[in-house]
């Protein structure tokens, strides 16, 4: 697994009684779609290309069923969810973030580096 620059947006999130949790998303634009995931065993994020030939017609959990989070060593077979409708929070608890459907001006995006997948 190697680490991918990833184009994304920051965001606020409130769950279990905490409030500006900090969360970042993607969204999609021409050519240019990067998935976000999280280990929701320690909160490692992943990126995966949706744009990728490899993934055209198969299950995505067939690309994952070998790989291991390289925070955690779980298996993202049994930890892998999608992020930030899903995330783990400082004292391990579960909350959910759904981005807006509005494009933020790209003058407020940020790049940030993550573990890609497949």
């Amino acid at each position: 697994m190697k680490k991918v620059l990833v184009r994304c947006y920051k965001g606020f999130a409130a769950a279990n009684g905490k409030f500006n949790i900090e969360i970042v998303f993607t969204v999609p634009d021409i050519g240019y779609y990067k998935k976000l995931f999280t280990c929701i065993h320690c909160g490692e994020l992943f990126a995966v290309d949706q744009e990728n030939p490899r993934l055209a017609g198969k299950p995505f959990d067939k690309f994952v069923a070998n790989e291991v989070c390289p925070k955690c060593d779980s298996s993202l077979t049994q930890t892998l969810r999608a992020y930030p409708e899903n995330f783990r929070t400082d004292d391990g608890k579960i909350g959910h973030f759904i981005p807006e459907h509005i494009i933020p001006p790209d003058s407020e995006s940020l790049v940030k580096e993550f573990w890609e997948l497949l």
